[in-house]
């Protein structure tokens, strides 16, 4: 079973861009389950859910990759058993950490016959109001970018093109590594790559060693600046 998140800070676009990408997704023919966090007050419209074949699970209580990192393996667990999806979207909380989430996951092979596949992490960052993520909360934005594979510059269709170039210059500067791209719920644009991204690529497994090296390389940099 491939797990897929879609991370970002609240109003970063999360829920609509799921929204297109699941339904795109089962028009080529996956099984897809979703899984919200929904600390910052996220639902999923469940008319939207059941017209697409789709099932939903809503995760309340802390967020995905600590306080409750048990229900949510559970969770996996019971959809691995009843729904059989090939590919559950985890929409984590807006402060949520992509690589507890995908320890998390992991967790769910000791609780049903399966093996979790990581589809790489996509982070949607806000070009529209970059200024004010910048200003206010800084830190949990780098987070999210640091640890993503894929970050899409979400929103292009209104905000400006300096807003664009600040997002890109921004995610270039925490994360050479990440592959940037643009979205649009409202045009379309992007939406047909994330779903390549999710069907076609993987990223690796949670690795201790690896964790702690970045982040020993990542926050030593920034401690010693």
């Amino acid at each position: 079973m491939k797990v897929s998140q879609i991370a970002g800070f609240l109003g970063s676009g999360k829920t609509s861009a799921l929204m297109k990408i699941a339904s795109r997704l089962v028009e080529q023919g996956n099984r897809i389950a979703i899984i919200v966090n929904d600390v910052g007050e996220i639902s999923i419209d469940s008319r939207f859910v059941e017209a697409n074949g789709l099932e939903a699970k809503e995760i309340s209580g802390g967020c995905i990759c600590c306080q409750i990192a048990g229900s949510f393996a559970e969770t996996l667990a019971k959809l691995h058993d009843s729904f059989n999806p090939n590919i559950v979207i985890v929409e984590p909380s807006g402060v949520a950490i992509p690589w507890g989430l995908k320890r998390a996951a992991e967790y769910s092979e000791v609780k049903a016959d399966m093996i979790v596949e990581h589809a790489p992490v996509i982070t949607l960052v806000d070009a529209s109001r970059i200024d004010m993520l910048l200003k206010a909360v800084r830190r949990l934005v780098e987070t999210q970018i640091r640890e993503a594979d894929v970050c899409f510059v979400n929103k292009v269709d209104v905000a400006t093109p300096q807003g664009i170039a600040t997002t890109e210059e921004f995610i270039r500067s925490i994360n050479e590594r990440a592959e940037i791209a643009h979205m649009s719920t409202t045009t379309g644009e992007g939406i047909d790559l994330a779903c390549e991204v999710i069907v076609n690529r993987i990223s690796p497994r949670y690795d201790d060693s690896m964790e702690e090296e970045r982040l020993r390389s990542q926050y030593g940099k920034k401690g010693g600046n």
